[in-house]
């Protein structure tokens, strides 16, 4: 891969140009997490609300009718349903784990697997979250396209 970066004083706003001889999964890959810089969720701490880059966010995850987006040192209420928020995310490097939670892959460290079919998704911080038998093919699936 070669990274070229030039910079001109005119250009109003960042530009992006990915050239390939193919249009493979891996420039797919390129293109979602440019894209994630940009975007966004707009989460509440202590009732003020912030907009936080998809880029900082380890995992999602509802509980007790909560959502709560989990970042390195930070925790956040969303007022949006799990579900709503994976629909938004899930072409921005985003994946369903099980029922109350959905992984930003580019946080994902490695996997162990546990008994009964299940996995244990490590993010680089260090948290270990469970994969349920559900929702492991298509984390499989996803980690199959990132490899290619």
């Amino acid at each position: 891969m070669l990274i070229k970066l030039e910079q001109h004083t005119s250009q109003k706003d960042i530009e992006v140009l990915i050239t390939y001889p193919v249009k493979n999964k891996i420039v797919d890959r390129i293109v979602s997490l440019i894209k994630t810089v940009d975007t966004q969720i707009e989460c509440y701490s202590d009732d003020i609300m912030k907009l936080i880059n998809v880029s900082l966010v380890y995992y999602i995850e509802s509980i007790d009718k909560k959502t709560i987006v989990f970042c390195e040192k930070e925790n956040y209420l969303v007022r949006s349903r799990l579900y709503q928020i994976y629909e938004r995310l899930k072409d921005n490097g985003f994946v369903q784990i099980s029922k109350h939670c959905i992984l930003n892959i580019n946080m994902l460290e490695n996997i162990k697997p546990l008994a009964n079919s299940r996995l244990e998704a490590v993010l680089s911080n260090g948290i270990c979250l469970h994969v349920t038998r559900k929702y492991l093919a298509n984390l499989k699936k996803v980690l199959r396209e990132d490899e290619q």
